[in-house]
């Protein structure tokens, strides 16, 4: 993406609005600006809407609508930038578009917008994934973690660490300059090792937190587990509202998995529907069994359900006593209660090895307590994204964390072991580099290219 060039797309989505905006970023923005609006006053002030007659370079009229012109570096590129806010019909939007790039323009990328943010230093990295975030927020945890990512939060952090090792980085290349002077030396050992311990522990702090940040950004993942026939499916239609999942008494109606969103208490929930375990020789259900399995491993909250008439099977026995122990929320629903159970002492003990354990006729309408089970997955939910702190929400961030505390581990390695100081200030190095590529401070635009190409044009 050349920086040398003005750009303009539409801002605004697709399709008919009560406003639309046509947004124009680069030297030539004031030119652009003149040549649609003739009647521009010279000395008109900045970032001050004015209603203005947009003509195309024929002379003919295409809206009456407002415009702004905001110089730089005060603009979201930093550069000079003009915004026409017409209405919302896509022929106006189109033609104001037209008239710009016949006056100098050329189409805007993908993200070129923010990317240009990023380019001129308004916005780091963290700041400019946080404005895609923002953008695709479907819940209020997703919008608030958003926030607080383009307000500086997770960048804030990572360029107090950088600064930190910076430190070290300069007292281990004085020790190599001054490593005859063994007294001067020792205290810089110590020093350096004291700031490389203290970005350690901040990292791995950061690092615990990455799943919360994971969650609060992409949704809980919630797996409907169980046998065949148990009342998964119709779990899933129940508690989304509609019937997108195929429900029959067949075994092994659901092949693949299902997935969709619901939204309690501000967080989002991916409810995921999945093939019922059991054992089968047909080989596109065994497939869909191993994504159910796949689900599983992947699950932030588990969702067993089972036919209390049938009872526990041994697998089903296997499964639950793991799970019982492990630390992940899990919630048991008995399905089937206008049947007789038949669980035996063994399985009533396991089952009281859970917090949240319900019984429900999911085949009624309503299906009791199906309102018992919404209130624990909202408590379940809100645990799993609640707490406060700097996080990390995506795996690009996890990896630069990960990188820097296996280079600050060698570090330290290195120091008790008195390894030469050069070696010790690559280990530095290596974990600045790795710090660096979560805000953006690379030499390199893979990164750049992989980041913005998801944005939509005009952002």
């Amino acid at each position: 993406m050349s920086m040398s060039k003005t750009i303009a797309a539409i801002a605004t989505p697709s399709g008919r609005g009560g406003v639309g905006i046509v947004r124009v970023s680069g030297k030539k923005s004031h030119d652009i600006l003149t040549r649609l609006v003739p009647d521009w006053p010279e000395n008109f002030d900045a970032h001050r809407l004015r209603l203005s007659h947009i003509h195309d370079l024929k002379g003919e009229l295409v809206d009456e609508s407002l415009a702004v012109f905001m110089p730089g570096p005060k603009s979201y590129t930093g550069e000079d930038v003009v915004e026409f806010q017409c209405h919302g019909g896509p022929v106006i939007l189109r033609r104001v578009l037209d008239a710009a790039l016949e006056a100098g323009a050329r189409i805007a990328e993908p993200g070129e917008f923010t990317q240009r943010a990023f380019l001129n230093g308004r916005l780091d990295l963290t700041q400019a994934e946080a404005v895609a975030d923002l953008v695709n927020a479907t819940s209020a945890s997703a919008h608030q973690l958003a926030l607080e990512h383009l307000q500086g939060s997770l960048g804030d952090e990572i360029t107090d660490l950088v600064e930190v090792l910076m430190e070290a980085v300069v007292l281990v290349e004085a020790a190599i300059d001054f490593s005859h002077e063994e007294h001067v030396y020792q205290i810089e050992t110590d020093e350096v090792g004291r700031r490389i311990v203290d970005v350690y522990d901040r990292l791995h702090t950061l690092r615990q937190r990455f799943d919360r940040g994971r969650r609060q950004r992409e949704g809980v993942r919630a797996v409907i587990l169980g046998r065949t026939n148990a009342g998964k499916s119709t779990l899933f239609n129940a508690l989304h509202g509609t019937d997108r999942a195929i429900v029959t008494d067949v075994a092994g109606t659901t092949r693949d998995f299902l997935e969709e969103e619901l939204h309690l208490e501000g967080v989002a929930i991916r409810l995921v529907d999945t093939a019922g375990l059991r054992n089968t020789g047909d080989r596109v259900e065994s497939l869909g069994i191993e994504r159910s399995r796949e689900m599983e491993r992947r699950a932030d909250l588990v969702i067993w359900v089972v036919d209390r008439s049938e009872g526990f099977h041994s697998e089903d026995r296997r499964q639950l006593h793991k799970l019982a122990e492990s630390d992940r929320p899990a919630i048991i629903i008995c399905n089937k209660s206008d049947r007789p159970a038949a669980f035996d002492d063994d399985d009533r003990r396991l089952l009281e090895r859970f917090e949240h354990c319900f019984k429900t006729n999911l085949a009624a309408e309503p299906p009791p307590g199906l309102e018992a089970v919404v209130d624990a997955m909202a408590k379940v939910a809100v645990e799993l994204t609640a707490g406060e702190g700097v996080l990390l929400s995506r795996a690009r961030h996890l990896e630069g964390v990960v990188d820097a505390m296996e280079s600050l581990q060698r570090a330290r390695q290195g120091l008790k072991m008195q390894m030469e100081h050069e070696l010790l200030a690559i280990d530095l190095r290596e974990a600045l580099d790795a710090l660096g590529r979560i805000t953006g401070k690379i030499d390199t635009d893979d990164i750049l290219e992989r980041i913005f190409s998801d944005f939509c044009v005009g952002k």
